[in-house]
């Protein structure tokens, strides 16, 4: 039986999130990961030994490093900075108002969290009204709801695959992370009626709209989509959504990531997951309510849904049981695109990890599954 954890409080007080831990832990895992290389690069010469024979010898030495990288880095919580300067992506980059009042409503009304002011970043260039009958995608990124601004920094290599096969524009909003103050749910999914809206205020008609997300953006798009069929009178719902390695479930696989099946072949790791799940969930909300952990809560969606997944990735059977429970819904039409031997969220990472050819296969697809409805 899975376990259930709740609870929004950050676990903060633990020796290496603070100074001179974070210091003692960095200095430990960069020996660690250096002492450790050599053995890997041998390792893995032979394709047997990879952690999936179909791996390129970047693919397994990539994973091993990043994974080890990331574990070391996630377990300091290393708060990240949500700012409303442009930046580097001066006029790309512009600053969102709430919505009316009153598009917040049910479980977006929250005695301590309420909608704010937020960013977002255009992609390639700011939408213009003259485009009107353009496809906009309305992306959100991942990064297990405690990291990630929608930024070039860790947002570019996604739009760029999205303006190329998807859609040609991509809006990305900065919402609200749980790994800061006032971020837990509803946070982000108040940030995501703030987006849309600010979209439909452009002028952009609902049917030219994308909802889209990878990793926690995919849960924050699942979120919307129920909201808008809580609430089917507020807004016009969008064209179609697609997920991408969707992070879908906040109950633990028997309290550790590390117990899956794939966990060999990806690289997430349980400080980041634990990070996440211990920020997000509310205290006197379960980890098993249709809002945090959808899937094994259908519901009915006027909006055709595409969802990608990896079959090297922990969130493999997560997504695949979304998906077989929504299709048990009369009305709702939903495809699965299965990667077969990826890790996690290659429209993100598929650069990093060695995956471009198959995440430019995936983001394909997606882009036929639009063209045919």
């Amino acid at each position: 039986m899975r376990t259930q954890t709740r609870g929004s409080t950050l676990s903060t007080n633990s020796f290496i999130t603070q100074q001179p831990g974070k210091a003692i832990w960095t200095l430990y895992a960069v020996i660690s990961i250096i002492v450790r290389l050599p053995f890997w690069l041998f390792y893995f010469i032979p394709r047997a030994l990879r952690p999936q024979p179909q791996w390129t010898y970047r693919q397994a030495i990539t994973n091993k490093v990043v994974k080890a990288g990331t574990y070391f880095l996630f377990s300091m919580r290393v708060t990240p900075t949500l700012s409303l300067d442009p930046g580097k992506e001066k006029e790309r980059f512009v600053v969102l108002e709430p919505a009316p009042a009153d598009l917040y409503q049910g479980v977006l009304e929250d005695k301590i969290i309420s909608p704010v002011k937020i960013g977002g970043t255009w992609y390639p260039v700011p939408y213009h009204e003259s485009e009107a009958r353009e496809r906009v995608i309305l992306h959100f990124h991942g990064g297990a709801y405690a990291l990630g601004t929608g930024r070039g920094e860790d947002t570019g290599y996604v739009a760029k695959l999205l303006i190329q096969y998807v859609g040609s524009k991509v809006f990305a909003p900065q919402y609200r992370l749980c790994s800061v103050p006032g971020g837990r749910f509803p946070a982000a999914l108040q940030d995501a009626i703030t987006s849309y809206k600010y979209l439909l205020d452009l002028g952009i008609p609902s049917p030219s709209i994308v909802l889209s997300g990878d990793s926690a953006g995919g849960h924050l798009v699942i979120g919307l989509l129920r909201y808008f069929s809580d609430h089917k009178s507020l807004l016009p719902v969008p064209s179609a959504a697609l997920l991408w390695s969707a992070y879908l479930d906040f109950v633990p696989y028997y309290g550790s990531v590390e117990s899956h099946h794939n966990y060999a072949t990806d690289f997430l790791s349980r400080p980041l997951m634990d990070w996440s799940r211990e920020g997000f969930v509310p205290e006197l909300m379960r980890s098993t309510d249709p809002y945090i952990s959808p899937p094994r809560h259908p519901f009915a969606t006027d909006t055709p849904l595409w969802v990608g997944v990896s079959g090297g990735e922990v969130l493999e059977d997560e997504n695949i049981e979304f998906v077989t429970n929504m299709k048990r819904i009369d009305g709702n039409r939903v495809e699965l695109y299965a990667e077969p031997h990826a890790c996690h969220d290659i429209l993100g990472f598929g650069n990093v990890m060695g995956f471009e050819t198959e995440a430019k296969r995936m983001a394909s697809v997606a882009g036929t599954f639009l063209h045919n409805l």
